[in-house]
Order: C-alpha cells, then structure tokens, then sequence
C-alpha cells in the first residue's frame, strides 16, 4: 500500500489532460485573433475600394447609391448578416467666396457639410461631429471638396470565449480571447477624381 502512494506514474494521464485542455483553449484564443485581422484587412481593403469608387463617380449621387455601396460593401468583405455592418458617406466642401480664401484646417476655418447619409437608419453625419473629427481630414484648399466615406462591423468571434470569464480564486474575473464588443471603424477622406461629386436625394 505505501508503494501505491509513493508511486507517480499515473500522474501523466491526468497532466496530459490538463495540458491537452489548456492547449486546445491557446488554438481557439489564438484562431480568433487570426480570423479577427483577417476580416479587418479585408473590411479596409472594401472600404477604400468603395471610397475609390465613389470618388469617381460622375453622376449624382444619393441615398439610393449609398445603399447599393453598401450592398457592393458586403459583397466584398464577404459579410452575410448585413446587419452588423453599415456605412456612411458625407460630402464636405472647403468654403470659397472674394473675400475668404483661407485654406480649412478645422480650427481657423471649419469644413463645411454639404450632405451626409447613412445606411440601416442610422444618423448622418451632423456639423457638429464633422468639426469633432475635422482633426482626422486633410488641409482643404478654398473651394475645393471631399467626400468621407465611413464603415463599420460588429465582429463576432468565432467561438465567443473573451465573453466567458473564468475565475481563478480571485476577486477579479479573468477574460481570454475576443469578446462580441469588437467594432471595426473605417474613417476615409477622398478628393473626386473628376468633376465635384454632387448629390441628389432622388439617386
């Protein structure tokens, strides 16, 4: 019987255990964080084709175009509940007249919002948070304009474990890998490629 307890070969089985469960939680932490960047670079690589897209448009463009860019959008990053995703597109312009033609850099001269709309009602673009973010646009010239072209996606890990937290004795629960929380935010200032992009409600 003491050589029963003294001996320690039927440890390995449950070391094994242990082990093989901690490394099968390190793969899935560590495939989320994968498929996370993933899907980022592919949502920032979609958000400045639409932005370049949009930049050459020619035609007027409206509410019913944003909708379709956001539908080309999905298509892109390959999203299939689209309503973790949205965009928005803004139209800003840098005032001109004889007597002002000071350049806009946001603080001296603000940029002016000519028309801003968003897909899945959610809220435009308002004067008010286009100053908030004119440090995030590029020194306008007078009378020139832009458009600012916006994405995001509520990622959902795979397999959801940063929302299970785990508790090791202590006072503080311990969270690993991703949680539902995470948001993607693409924010892109582009100049038209050709004529001055204008809008229309009824396109």
């Amino acid at each position: 019987m003491s050589g029963f307890w003294r001996r320690e070969d039927g440890n390995v089985a449950i070391e094994g255990l242990l082990g093989g469960v901690l490394l099968l939680g390190w793969f899935m932490a560590a495939y989320e964080f994968y498929d996370a960047f993933r899907i980022k670079a592919r949502i920032s690589s979609a958000s400045y084709t639409m932005a370049d897209l949009v930049s050459r448009q020619k035609a007027a463009i409206g509410p019913t175009y944003i909708d379709g860019t956001k539908r080309l959008f999905d298509q892109f990053v390959g999203i299939r509940a689209t309503d973790r995703s949205w965009l928005r597109i803004t139209l800003i312009s840098c005032p001109a007249t004889p007597e002002d033609m000071q350049s806009c850099d946001g603080v001296s001269k603000p940029m002016r919002l000519d028309q801003s709309h968003a897909t899945g009602g959610h809220v435009a673009l308002t004067q008010e948070t286009l100053d908030a973010r004119a440090h995030r646009i590029p020194m306008m010239a007078a009378g020139d304009s832009a458009v600012v072209l916006e994405t995001v996606y509520t990622y959902l890990p795979v397999f959801g474990i940063g929302d299970r937290d785990l508790s090791l004795g202590g006072s503080v629960p311990i969270a690993a890998g991703l949680t539902s929380r995470l948001t993607f935010h693409e924010f892109i200032v582009t100049r038209p490629r050709g004529p001055r992009t204008v809008w229309n409600a009824d396109h």
